[in-house]
C-alpha cells in the first residue's frame, strides 16, 4: 500500500503542533480492516510478512531506545518503516504482538488433474511402467501427467481441425444441387420444384423420343401437373362434386389439368388456359412418385446419373411477380390455384384457398407462414394449416434461397474467428511498426543521440551487424567521448538537499560510546543533518503529520530521478568496517554523468556451469570493456560445482580462477562457507568459496590501452565432503538465488547464512560500496558477448523510469552460417525480439526476458521519504523462485527447464503494474546450436518451459487492457498456438496441396499469407535489412522442422527434465537437482544478523590484538594511518575520480532511507 493511500485512512487534523505526543486515529474507511487482510495466494503475502515482522522487531527496538536528551525517558516517536509515528505512550500501551494464525487448509478435495491422468493412462499400470523405465513413483506420476497433457494437446489439435474443416459440414452440409430459376437451361424439365437434367435420357415408356423434343417439347417447362399427388394432403380440401367418386381411392386421376406450364408463366401474369384432357397424367402411384429420380438421379445414355437440382427464388423474384407467396420457405405459385376447377370440386368457405383466390394479389409477395399460424377458426372449420399443407403439395414451385440456423451460426464462427485472429495479426504488427518508428530510437538513447539522424541510426546499426559477425573476435571498445556532461536535475543544491539517496548504510559501524552494535542509535553529533531535514537526518515530510500527500507523491513519481549516487560527503567520510583492497575504484563525484544521467550501482551476474575458457573469456571481456564507470559495476561470477566440460583442460572454477588476480585473499587460503541451496532432502546443505579480486585480462583479446581495473568475485559451489559425482552442482536457479536472497537478507536486514555474510564482506572490501547500494543486476550467460555500449544503455533505462523493472536487449546470433541448424535460427531470432517482444513492450509487458542477457532492477524508490519497494529482492519472488520441492510436473518444467522464463513470469505476477520492455539499442551476441541434436534439445526445454510459464500468466487479472483487448487475451492466443503448432503446419500443407489440386480455399490462404508476410513488411517498414528477407525465407522453408518436429518431440519428453545435449560434462550423468536424497539437517547451517557476525568478528580480533606485544600494536597503527593519507592511483583515463577514503564514521541518523515498503 502506497504511502499516499495509508495517509487516506488517518486524521490529519489530530495533530498538534504545540504538543510533544502526536495522535494519530483511523478515520472513516470504506473497506474494513479484516476484510483487507492477505491470504497465502496474494502475489505479496510473503512481503507484507516481512515487513510486518520487521515493523514488530522495530517497535522492540523503540522501547529499548533512550531519548538523547533525557536519559532517563524513553523516545517519544519512533519512525516505522512506513514513516508512521507512534506516540510512546501507544507504544507502551501495545500488547506484544502475536503471530498470525496460518489459515486452515481446507479438506483437501478429489485431484481432478490426477484422476484424469489416471483415466487417460488406465491401460498402463504400475507394473507396466516399470518394464519400461519407470522405476519410482515420482518417474511414474510424471509419465501419467505427460499423457494428460499430450491428450489435452490432442484435443486442442482436434479442436482447431474441427473448427477449421469439420464445424462447417457439421452444422451446415453442402446444400444439393440448386438451380436459380431464371438461369435452367432447355435441357431441364421442372416437376415440384426440382429441376431434372433431361437432355441424354430416352427412359420413357410410352414416348419413344425424349421428352424434351418433339412432340412434346418439354425442355425448360414445368410438368408438376402431369405428376399429381391425389388423396393425401388434399382430400379433406378438395372434395369431389361428381357422384360416385369416392375420396381416398383411385378414382379421382387429378386436381388440375393434366398439362405441361410454361417457366414463364410461372413467373409472369399470364392466364392460364383450362385443358381437361387427362391422358397426360400420371394416374398410377408409381408414376407419381419421383423419389427414386431425386435422389439416385436420371439415367442418361452413357450409364451414369444425373442429379436433380434444387429449384429457388430470391425475394428479388418474389417480389417483382404478382402470383407468388411464401410458406415455410417453400414458394408457391397462387395464380395456378386459377386452374382449379371449381365446378369439380368444392373449397372450405372462409378457408385459406377461398381467401387467396377471391384477392390473390393481397397475398402476393408476402410470407403466408404467420398468417397461417395466427389465424384462429372455429372448431367446425378446417385448419388453415391443413390448407396450406395442401397448396404445398400442388402448386409448390421451388425454395427461398435461405440460409439455415446452422449455416448462419457457421458464419458467425468464421467470420468472428476471422475477426479475432486478423485483429491479433494486425495489432501486432502495427505496433511494432510503431514501435520500431517511434520508440525503439529512445529506448536507451543518450542526450547527445535524440537528434540523430535516421541515417546516423541506420550506420550504427550497420556497424552492429558487423560486430556480430563471429562471436569470438575482439571489438574495440566504444567510449562515450562525445556525449557532454549534462549535470542532473538533482545534482542541484535544493535537490540535494531532498536527496532520495541514501546518506549512509545501515551497515555502518556505530560510533565510540554508543549502545554496542545499536543499529537504532544515532549520533549526537548532527554536523551532517541539512537545515531542512527531519530528526534522523532524513527529508522534511511534505506535510506536518509525516506523511506524503497523494499530490506530492505523484508529482515525484513523474520525475526522473537519481538511483545510487550517495553523495560525495558520504563516501568521502564513511569507513567500511573491513580493510579495503588496496586497488579498489574509487568512486566519483555525485555530479558526474558521462552519459547524461546518474549512474546506479550494477552487479553483472555470469553464471557458468561447463563453458570452455574462450567463451567464458569472450563474455568477462565484454562486460568489463563496456563504456560503463568501472566504479559502477561488478562482475559476479557463479560457477555451478566442481564440474569439468567436454573436451576442457581444466574445471570451470579454475578457467575462472584464472581470469582473476589482486585477491583479497589468496586462492588457497578461502574457506568454504555453508548455504541452503535449492535441493530435496541432504543436498540442501552445500559449500561455496567467495573468491574476491579484479579481473585479469588476456592481452591477446583486449588491447592493454583498453583494459581497465573492474571488482569481480567468483563463488565456485564445492560442495559437501559427502559428495562424489558433480559436487556443489545444484544448478543454475541456485546459482541466481544465491544473489537474490543475499540482496534481500541485505534489504531487510534479515539473519545471513556464512556464505552471504562472506558474499558481504568481500563485496563492500573489493568494491568499496556498501552491498545496499546495487540496485540493478545485469544477468548474462557465459557464452554471450554484450556490445560496449549495452550496458549503460540498459542503466539509462532504468534511471529515467523507476516503474521499468526488468529490461532484455535485442540478442543476435554470432555464428549465423556454421551450418544450416544456426542459418534457420537467424530470423527467428530477429522476429521474436522485433515483432513479439516490441508489441509486448508497447503495454509494458515482455512475458520472456531472456536469461542470457536482461536486467532487472533489485529496488526502486519510493516517495520523498527515502523508501524503497524490494523488487527482485522482493521476498515473494525469491520465495517461490527458490521452490525447493519440485514434485509435480508443471513445477519440473518451470523451475528445473525455463528458470529464466519463470523468473519473468513472477515478476509480471508480483508486479503487474510495472514494467518490463525490449530496448533494441542493447546488443549482444551469442552462440546457438549448430547441430540438430543440440537444438531439439534445447528448444524441447524453451518450448515445455514456455507452455507452463503461459499457463501461469493466463491467471495474471491485473495485466494491462481487459477481454479480447488485454495481455492476458494475448497470453490465451498464444497458448493455444504453441499447442496446436502440430496441426496448424499440417492444416497449411493441406491448404497448400487443394490450391495446387484446383481447389484453393480463399480466405485460408489469404490468411496463411498474410501471417507469413507481414514479418517481411515489417522488416521493410522498421529496419530496413533486406538481408533479413532473405534469412526470412531459409526460415519459411524450415517451418515444418520449428511448427512440427520440434513441438511434437517435446511434447512427448514432457517428462524429460535434463539438459540434454546442451551442457556436457566429463563423466557426468543426468541431472537431478529435483531428487530428493535422504533428509536436510538444518543444524548444520549458521545464520546470524550481520551485526551478530561483525560482533563475533570483533571479539575475535580484539582477543588477537590482545594476545600481541605492544610494538607489534604501536607498528601496526601507524602503517594503518599512512595508507589512510596515500592515494590509491588510478588504473586509467576512463577509471572514475576516486574518493579519498576516510577514518571518520557518519552516523546522522537512522538508516530510514533503506526501510522498505510494498505496493
Amino acid at each position: 500500500m502506497d504511502t499516499h493511500h495509508l495517509s487516506s485512512h488517518l486524521d490529519h487534523s489530530a495533530y498538534d503542533p504545540t504538543q510533544k505526543n502526536i495522535t494519530l486515529k483511523r478515520s472513516t474507511s470504506m473497506i474494513r480492516p479484516e476484510r483487507s487482510r492477505i491470504n497465502p495466494d496474494h502475489p505479496q503475502y510473503h512481503t507484507r510478512r516481512k515487513i510486518s515482522e520487521k515493523e514488530n522487531d522495530r517497535q522492540k527496538a523503540a522501547l529499548l531506545t533512550m531519548d538523547r536528551t533525557n536519559p532517563t525517558r524513553r523516545s517519544v516517536i519512533r519512525r516505522g518503516i512506513m514513516t508512521r509515528e507512534n506516540s510512546d505512550e501507544k507504544i507502551e500501551a501495545k500488547e506484544a504482538p502475536q503471530e498470525a494464525e496460518d489459515p486452515l487448509n481446507p479438506k483437501k478435495s478429489l485431484d481432478l488433474w490426477k484422476g484424469f491422468c489416471f483415466l487417460v493412462t488406465c491401460c498402463c499400470p504400475s507394473a507396466l511402467l516399470q518394464t519400461i523405465g519407470k522405476k519410482d513413483k515420482n518417474a511414474q506420476m510424471a509419465f501419467r501427467e505427460k499423457i494428460g497433457l499430450v491428450t489435452i494437446i490432442l484435443a486442442i489439435m482436434a479442436s482447431v481441425g474441427f473448427l477449421t474443416f469439420g464445424f462447417t459440414q457439421t452444422v451446415c452440409p453442402r446444400p444439393p444441387m440448386s438451380f436459380r430459376i431464371d438461369s435452367i437451361g432447355e435441357g431441364y424439365v421442372i416437376i415440384h420444384g426440382w429441376a431434372y437434367l433431361l437432355a441424354s435420357w430416352n427412359g420413357h415408356p410410352a414416348i419413344a423420343n425424349n421428352v424434351i423434343y418433339e412432340p412434346m417439347n418439354a425442355g425448360g417447362k414445368d410438368a408438376s401437373f402431369l405428376f399429381q399427388t391425389i388423396n393425401q394432403q388434399c382430400s379433406s380440401v378438395f372434395l369431389p362434386k361428381k357422384s360416385g367418386v369416392t375420396v381416398g381411392q383411385d378414382e379421382l386421376p387429378a386436381y388440375f389439368p393434366c398439362q405441361l406450364l410454361d417457366r414463364s408463366h410461372l413467373i409472369s401474369n399470364a392466364t392460364y388456359h383450362h385443358d381437361q384432357d387427362d391422358t397426360a397424367c400420371h394416374s398410377t402411384k408409381s408414376f407419381r412418385t419421383l423419389e427414386s429420380m431425386r435422389t439416385q438421379g436420371i439415367l442418361n445414355s452413357e450409364g451414369n446419373y444425373d442429379k436433380a437440382g434444387r429449384v429457388y427464388y430470391d425475394w428479388i423474384n418474389i417480389n417483382a411477380s404478382s402470383s407468388l407467396a411464401v410458406y415455410n420457405s417453400e414458394v408457391l405459385n397462387l395464380k395456378l390455384l386459377t386452374l382449379l376447377p371449381k365446378a369439380n370440386f368444392n373449397l372450405p368457405p372462409n378457408g385459406l384457398i377461398d381467401q387467396i383466390t377471391r384477392n390473390i394479389s393481397h397475398y402476393s409477395g408476402k410470407d403466408l407462414t404467420h398468417i397461417v399460424a395466427s389465424h384462429q377458426q372455429d372448431e367446425s372449420s378446417l385448419s388453415w394449416k391443413t390448407e396450406a399443407n395442401c397448396l404445398l403439395e400442388t402448386i409448390k414451385v421451388g425454395e427461398v434461397d435461405t440460409k439455415s440456423l446452422g449455416c448462419i451460426a457457421s458464419d458467425i464462427v468464421l467470420y468472428a474467428s476471422l475477426i479475432v485472429i486478423l485483429g491479433v495479426i494486425f495489432v501486432k504488427f502495427f505496433l511494432a511498426v510503431i514501435f520500431g518508428w517511434f520508440l525503439s530510437f529512445k529506448l536507451g538513447s543518450f542526450s547527445t543521440e535524440r537528434k540523430a539522424t535516421y541515417r546516423e541510426r541506420m550506420r550504427r546499426d550497420l556497424e552492429i551487424e558487423d560486430w556480430t559477425t563471429g562471436i569470438h573476435v575482439p571489438a574495440e571498445a566504444i567510449r562515450p567521448t562525445s556525449y557532454n556532461r549534462v549535470q542532473s536535475p538533482y545534482s542541484s543544491p535544493l535537490n540535494k538537499k531532498r536527496s532520495l539517496i541514501p546518506t549512509k548504510s545501515r551497515f555502518t559501524q556505530p560510533e565510540t560510546g554508543l549502545s554496542h552494535f545499536n543499529s537504532y542509535e544515532k549520533s549526537n553529533s548532527m554536523i551532517w543533518k541539512q537545515a531542512n531535514s527531519g530528526p534522523f537526518g532524513s527529508p522534511k515530510p511534505l506535510i506536518s503529520n509525516g506523511f506524503l500527500s497523494p499530490r506530492a507523491t505523484l508529482a515525484f513519481e513523474n520525475r526522473s530521478r537519481t538511483l545510487s549516487i550517495q553523495s560525495f560527503e558520504t563516501f568521502h567520510t564513511l569507513r567500511c568496517p573491513y580493510e579495503l583492497s588496496p586497488h579498489v575504484v574509487r568512486q566519483p563525484k555525485p555530479d558526474y554523468e558521462p552519459f547524461g544521467f546518474a549512474l546506479a550501482h550494477t552487479i553483472c551476474l555470469v553464471t557458468c556451469y561447463s563453458e570452455g575458457e574462450e567463451g567464458l573469456r569472450t563474455t568477462l571481456d565484454s562486460i568489463a570493456t563496456t563504456d560503463y564507470p568501472n566504479s559502477h559495476k561488478l562482475i559476479l561470477v557463479v560457477a555451478d560445482g566442481m564440474i569439468t566440460g567436454h573436451g576442457n583442460p581444466m574445471s570451470t572454477p579454475d578457467i575462472c580462477l584464472s581470469m582473476m588476480d589482486q585477491f583479497l585473499i589468496p586462492p588457497d587460503q578461502v574457506e568454504a562457507h555453508s548455504y541452503v541451496a535449492i535441493a530435496d532432502g541432504t543436498k540442501r546443505h552445500n559449500r561455496a568459496k567467495v573468491y574476491a579480486g579484479f579481473y585479469r585480462y588476456d592481452d591477446k583479446t583486449v588491447d592493454r590501452h583498453s583494459q581497465q581495473r573492474v571488482p569481480m568475485i567468483t563463488i565456485v559451489k564445492c560442495g559437501t565432503p559427502e559428495e562424489d559425482a558433480k559436487p556443489g552442482n545444484r544448478g543454475k536457479r541456485d546459482s541466481q538465488v544465491i544473489l537474490m536472497s543475499f540482496l534481500q537478507k541485505v534489504m531487510f536486514d534479515e539473519r545471513m547464512t556464512e556464505l552471504e555474510y562472506a558474499i558481504f564482506s568481500n563485496l563492500w572490501r573489493i568494491t568499496g560500496v556498501s552491498p545496499d547500494c546495487f540496485e540493478i543486476v545485469l544477468m548474462v550467460d557465459a557464452d554471450t558477448k554484450v556490445y560496449p555500449d549495452a550496458l549503460s544503455r540498459l542503466v539509462r533505462c532504468m534511471v529515467k523510469d523507476p516503474d521499468v523493472m526488468g529490461l532484455c536487449g535485442e540478442t543476435k546470433i554470432g555464428n549465423k552460417t556454421d551450418s544450416w541448424v544456426s542459418m534457420i535460427q537467424v530470423f527467428e531470432y530477429y522476429i521474436s525480439h522485433h515483432q513479439s517482444k516490441a508489441f509486448e513492450s508497447i503495454f509494458g509487458n515482455v512475458t520472456c526476458l531472456p536469461g542470457c542477457f536482461c536486467m532487472y532492477r533489485i529496488k526502486a524508490p519510493k516517495g520523498l521519504n527515502g523508501h524503497w519497494v524490494p523488487i527482485l529482492a522482493n521476498p515473494d519472488i525469491i520465495e517461490h523462485y527458490s521452490e525447493n520441492v519440485v514434485d509435480t510436473l508443471h513445477k519440473k518444467n518451470l523451475l528445473l527447464l525455463g528458470e529464466d522464463r519463470y523468473l519473468s513470469t513472477l515478476m509480471l505476477k508480483t508486479f503487474p503494474r510495472r514494467k518490463m520492455l525490449f530496448v533494441p539499442q542493447a546488443v549482444c551476441k551469442t552462440v546457438v546450436p549448430d547441430t540438430f541434436s543440440v537444438l531439439l534439445s534445447q528448444r524441447r526445454r524453451w518450448i515445455n518451459s514456455t507452455i507452463h510459464n503461459l499457463i501461469e500468466l493466463l491467471f495474471v487479472r491485473d495485466l494491462c487492457g481487459t477481454f479480447c483487448f488485454s495481455m492476458q487475451f494475448v497470453v490465451f492466443m498464444e497458448l493455444v498456438g504453441t499447442l496446436a503448432l502440430p496441426a496448424a503446419i499440417s492444416f497449411t500443407l493441406y491448404l497448400i496441396v487443394l490450391a495446387m489440386l484446383g481447389q484453393p480455399a480463399i480466405i485460408s490462404l489469404i490468411l496463411l499469407a498474410l501471417i507469413l508476410g507481414l514479418p517481411a513488411i515489417l522488416i521493410v517498414m522498421t529496419s530496413r535489412k533486406l538481408i533479413y528477407v532473405g534469412w526470412m525465407f531459409i526460415y519459411l522453408f524450415s517451418l515444418p522442422i520449428w511448427n512440427f518436429v520440434l513441438p511434437s518431440y517435446a511434447y512427448w519428453h514432457f517428462d524429460d527434465f535434463t539438459w540434454g545435449e546442451t551442457r556436457r560434462v566429463e563423466g557426468g550423468g543426468k541431472d537431478n537437482h529435483g531428487d530428493k536424497e535422504g533428509e536436510f539437517d538444518s543444524t548444520q547451517i549458521t545464520m546470524k544478523k550481520w551485526s551478530e557476525f561483525e560482533r563475533d568478528r570483533k571479539m575475535r580480533e580484539a582477543a588477537i590484538e590482545r594476545a600481541k606485544p605492544d610494538y607489534v600494536q604501536k607498528a601496526e597503527a601507524v602503517h594503518r594511518s599512512a595508507e589512510l593519507k596515500q592515494d590509491i592511483p588510478l588504473s586509467n583515463p576512463h577509471s572514475m575520480p576516486a574518493a579519498r577514503l576516510s577514518s571518520h564514521d557518519r552516523q546522522n541518523g537512522d538508516w530510514v532511507h533503506n526501510t522498505v515498503i510494498h505496493q
